[in-house]
């Protein structure tokens, strides 16, 4: 019997995959228009309109879809509706453990083979956060959250379909005539109506990224450097020499986290980075210190770093760890629990990873460095699970725990060795683009990767506070070799 199961289960699946009906419920996410408007008489607001034409693609009705919707202490959002076919409905919370998390019915119940048209709109008026990923001002706003659009829910049941990416999707973009506009996708021909400029993007999410808009009164640069271009994007003059130190570094930072992560897009996208029209909270150190937040293959940089000189090495380690997040925020959503390892973690880790193109020694003095900033940060507050929300953990205890979310991914690649990591993390991104993904995923790629039981491991780093001690000495080692020379 033993081995009749698994056999009758691949039969079941192999069916299942086979069977032009369908053989449990579920959608089809067939398209997605979504506008984003900021008008002149009020600069700070963003309002927010997308419909979504989804198809019941399941073998039975549904009366209701759960969907992640914008959530207003952390948002700012204001005046949501939500209507299915015309017909304002009220969602519901459906999860404790997930505010936005939202309920939509269906009255009636939603047939098969049949669409619904769905139209949310919201508006935003963003204040102080802890990632500052959405904001507007008088000089800009931008959209840099990966989470900040609508995500409907697959149903719960086997052989369910669904998911969080449409078919196709457009996005258009309505902002004061003198911005430059940056948004995923193909754009199209902008066009000038009164006090708009108008600007639509095709977006493919099979190659695109997921939807975001940076806009503002932008002055460019653009800078060839050793391993392509790089645009600068800020609301002042820049110091030439100063912005192609910066450039030369940063291409050549981003061309190693693309040979460790892969190719980001098609094509050779040049490197952004942008001047934040607001200031925006750090994510590590003092909490008055200047900050920044990702965008695909970007960075939006607080104007005081800038000031600070860009080509400085903080503000330099301050842009790499945003490009760093390219791929575990652009590419794959971190579910909740594991935002702070495969987010804050994995982008501090980059700075490993860019360190390392400089040299050996460089990668060595950089996890030196971290492990001096882990131990400054568990002083202040002791770090916690690597495998919670972030909501409940103080800032102090976000910084200790990310950074060691960063020693263990050193951790992990020693252990499995730099090549297994690289091809486990872009297994992930490859098979889990757009779709939410946690440890679960990262354990069971590595461990395929490498051949190797990990289940210790990932017990003591994710579970237990403090950094082993077998890890410290390893480094501590090393470093007093990188002093003797």
């Amino acid at each position: 019997m033993r081995i009749l199961f698994p056999v009758a289960l691949a039969a079941c699946i192999l069916l299942a995959v086979g069977c032009v009906n369908p053989l449990g419920p579920g959608y089809q996410f067939a398209g997605r228009q979504a506008e984003i408007l900021v008008s002149s008489a009020s600069p700070d607001r963003i309002h927010f309109h997308v419909v979504d034409e989804l198809e019941n693609a399941g073998d039975r009705p549904l009366r209701s879809l759960e969907v992640r919707l914008p959530e207003g202490p952390a948002y700012g959002a204001q005046n949501l509706r939500v209507l299915v076919q015309g017909a304002e409905v009220s969602p519901q919370h459906s999860s404790q453990t997930d505010v936005r998390m939202m309920r939509a019915p269906f009255d009636p119940p939603w047939e098969q083979n049949d669409r619904r048209s769905v139209v949310t709109e919201w508006d935003l008026a963003p204040g102080a956060s802890a990632r500052g990923t959405i904001a507007a001002s008088p000089d800009g706003f931008y959209i840099a959250d990966e989470t900040a659009f609508p995500l409907w829910q697959t149903p719960n049941g086997f052989f369910a379909r669904g998911g969080t990416t449409p078919v196709k999707e457009i996005l258009t973009v309505f902002a004061p005539p003198d911005f430059r506009v940056l948004a995923p996708g193909k754009p199209l021909k902008p066009t000038v109506d009164g006090n708009y400029l108008t600007q639509r993007f095709l977006i493919n999410p099979e190659d695109d990224f997921l939807a975001y808009v940076v806009a503002s009164r932008y002055q460019e640069k653009i800078l060839h450097a050793r391993h392509g271009e790089v645009q600068f994007w800020t609301l002042h003059p820049m110091d030439v020499p100063a912005a192609q130190t910066a450039a030369d570094r940063l291409s050549s930072s981003m061309k190693a986290l693309t040979e460790f992560f892969g190719p980001a897009s098609k094509g050779n996208s040049p490197v952004r980075i942008a001047e934040a029209p607001v200031e925006l909270p750090a994510e590590f150190g003092a909490p008055g210190d200047p900050g920044g937040t990702s965008f695909p293959e970007g960075a939006l940089l607080d104007s005081r770093a800038l000031q600070q000189g860009v080509a400085s090495e903080a503000v330099l380690q301050l842009a790499e760890y945003e490009l760093a997040r390219t791929w575990f925020s652009w590419r794959v959503r971190t579910r909740p629990e594991a935002q702070i390892l495969m987010g804050r973690g994995l982008g501090v880790f980059g700075l490993v990873i860019a360190a390392e193109s400089r040299g050996q020694d460089q990668r060595e003095s950089m996890i030196a460095s971290l492990i001096d900033r882990y131990d400054e940060a568990r002083a202040a507050a002791t770090d916690k699970r690597l495998m919670e929300p972030p909501e409940g953990y103080s800032r102090a205890e976000r910084i200790s725990t990310g950074y060691r979310g960063a020693l263990f991914f050193v951790a992990l690649e020693d252990l499995c060795g730099h090549d297994n990591l690289r091809t486990a993390l872009r297994y992930i991104i490859r098979t889990r683009a757009s779709t939410d993904t946690g440890y679960e995923e990262l354990r069971a790629a590595v461990e395929s990767a490498s051949g190797k039981d990990l289940a210790q491991m990932f017990r003591e780093w994710l579970v237990l506070p403090g950094v082993p001690g077998d890890f410290r000495a390893r480094y501590q080692k090393s470093t007093n070799a990188l002093l003797q020379k």
